[in-house]
Formats: C-alpha cells, structure tokens, sequence
C-alpha cells in the first residue's frame, strides 16, 4: 500500500505541477514590437513612447499625430511622409519593404501604402 499511496501523491503532485504550468498567463506583448500583418507607429525615436497599431490596405493616409519610429509588418510597401496638406504633399522620408521598421525617419504624418 505504501508504494500504490506514494505512486498517486508522485501523480497528484505532477498534475498541480502540470496545471500551474498552463493556468500561467502569457507574457504581455513587448510594447517595442509591431505584429505581424500591422503597421506600428510610435511617438518616440527608436520604438519607444506611445505605440499606434494599425491595419493597413493599399491608399493614401493622413495621421492624426507624429511618428517618429514606425515598422511595416505588412505585406505591403509603405512610404513615409511629412505632409504639409494631406496625404504625399510634401517631404518623403523613407520608403519601408515589407517586414522592416525606420527608428528615426522624421517628424511621420501621412503615409501611402502600395501592393507590391
């Protein structure tokens, strides 16, 4: 009896083991990343500061605030712009491929987004 009563504490105690394991809640997102499939942009240089995530399709987009760092994590080509009116008037900063990020492009307020 003795081994039979220590077999089910050895499996009782595996499965509170087991069971701890999965109850773990997951890691929050780390606030310096963009998912994939979104475009992210933050207020601060080098993703840092407030982050913006966004769905993107193909057209023209005015901000309603300044970027300073922003990662494309589309399938999409993305232009960065400072616009003086709406949307490509004004200074292009940066082009990003698909799945590539600008730490420092400039004061962001409008980008254009193309298929490939």
């Amino acid at each position: 009896m003795g081994m039979i009563r220590a077999g089910l504490t050895m499996t009782a105690v595996a499965g509170l083991l087991l069971g701890g394991t999965l109850a773990t809640p997951a890691a929050a997102a780390d606030p310096n990343t963009c998912p994939q499939g979104y475009a992210c942009g933050w207020s601060g240089k080098n993703r840092t500061g407030e982050r913006k995530v966004n769905s993107l399709t193909p057209g023209c987009y005015a901000l309603n605030r300044i970027n300073r760092s922003v990662s494309n994590q589309t399938n999409y080509r993305v232009e960065l712009w400072h616009a003086t009116t709406g949307c490509q008037q004004g200074t292009k900063l940066a082009t990003l491929q698909p799945h590539t990020y600008a730490d420092n492009p400039g004061a962001v307020n409008s980008i254009a987004v193309y298929a490939r």
